[in-house]
């Protein structure tokens, strides 16, 4: 277990997709020891060094397109991923590892180089047996439409015959080579395209607005473009607010635990609005299911509190409340100008909810 949580740590070393200056140069700053001035000394010209060299930079580029925010760079999705498991892989559960699985699965690796070739000898037979089938079988068509005319010689009944007995025997071999081929290799069909012209990573890492929108405005980590075109913090506000009408109450939330040091992500599959771990999928199961309220909302229907509570609860999660106070006055949010100060506007009170149960209560 300690090896495994050691691995972890050198696969997701951050919680935010940040180089620092300290490790970007290796230049780590010194303890101050207050009584000794040498170590004053030693602190401020590291400090120098530090200051002295440009600020590392590595922004990852997200587009904009169809309503949907996407990394489809390789290394860009791994980042994000591994710095905080920002966003979720479109052909993937969680992380967007589809190329790697595949790869492995066809044998496509380095490390696994004569299974591939293995593997593309059977393709190729698989093929040209495919293609003598099809041959052969459009030839007894033809043979067996001049047998209903009434135009077929005897010549033409022999081959005919012939081509039908052919065509048993390739019937037969075709799945026999479909199933050794399957045993041995876990190939399918639509795996040759992939092995004949190359594996093309058909993945892209997919993020959520409240995602985009934090990255872009509280780490400045990502640039969205759209068309080709940068989006600057508050363009992306009006368009993350366009697509989803609770886009602000959620934002709100989420950079709130973001800031506390959760990971926050989508809690769709249990049926509230978020989840949130202590570091993050692969270290452990999220702690508390997520449902926000607006306090403006008049009527809150506890059946339906009461039923996500059941399903949160039945997965040994525990149902956080989220009150979001809303400012008093109502805000146009097409035309804000100063998203920090609208910001301030917003408070979050959590209540944690938990079902009263007479046999684990007792005294």
């Amino acid at each position: 277990m300690g090896k495994r949580s050691k691995n972890f740590k050198e696969l997701y070393p951050n919680p935010v997709p940040i180089t620092l200056s300290t490790d970007a140069y290796g230049i780590n700053l010194p303890d101050i020891i207050p009584h000794n001035p040498i170590s004053w000394l030693i602190f401020g010209l590291r400090y120098l060094q530090i200051q002295a060299k440009s600020i590392p930079s590595n922004v990852v580029r997200v587009d904009f397109e169809d309503d949907v925010f996407k990394v489809l760079d390789p290394t860009d999705m791994n980042r994000l991923w591994s710095h905080g498991f920002f966003g979720k892989g479109s052909l993937s559960r969680s992380d967007p590892n589809w190329a790697d699985r595949t790869s492995a699965r066809l044998g496509l690796d380095d490390d696994t180089q004569q299974g591939r070739n293995a593997s593309e000898e059977i393709t190729k037979q698989r093929r040209e047996e495919r293609k003598r089938f099809k041959l052969e079988r459009a030839k007894v068509q033809n043979l067996e439409l001049k047998q209903r005319q009434g135009a077929l010689n005897e010549d033409e009944e022999v081959e005919l015959n012939d081509l039908r007995e052919t065509l048993n025997n390739l019937k037969k071999i075709v799945p026999a080579r479909k199933a050794i081929s399957t045993t041995s290799n876990s190939l399918r069909e639509e795996d040759e395209v992939l092995l004949i012209e190359g594996l093309d990573n058909l993945e892209y890492l997919q993020l959520q607005a409240v995602e985009s929108f934090y990255l872009k405005f509280a780490l400045g980590a990502i640039d969205i473009f759209e068309q080709n075109e940068s989006l600057s913090s508050l363009e992306l506000f009006k368009k993350c607010n366009s697509i989803d009408s609770k886009f602000m109450l959620n934002y709100v939330v989420y950079h709130h635990f973001r800031s506390l040091g959760w990971c926050a992500r989508s809690g769709i599959k249990f049926g509230c609005d978020m989840l949130l771990y202590k570091r993050g999928p692969p270290f452990s199961h999220a702690e508390f299911g997520i449902l926000i309220i607006p306090t403006k909302q008049e009527f809150i229907n506890w059946i339906d509190v009461s039923s996500v509570a059941r399903v949160v609860g039945g997965v040994k999660k525990n149902l956080v409340l989220c009150y979001v106070d809303e400012p008093i006055e109502d805000i146009e949010l097409s035309e804000v100008s100063d998203i920090a100060s609208l910001l301030k506007l917003y408070k979050v009170t959590e209540i944690l909810y938990r079902r009263w149960t007479p046999s684990k209560s007792r005294d």
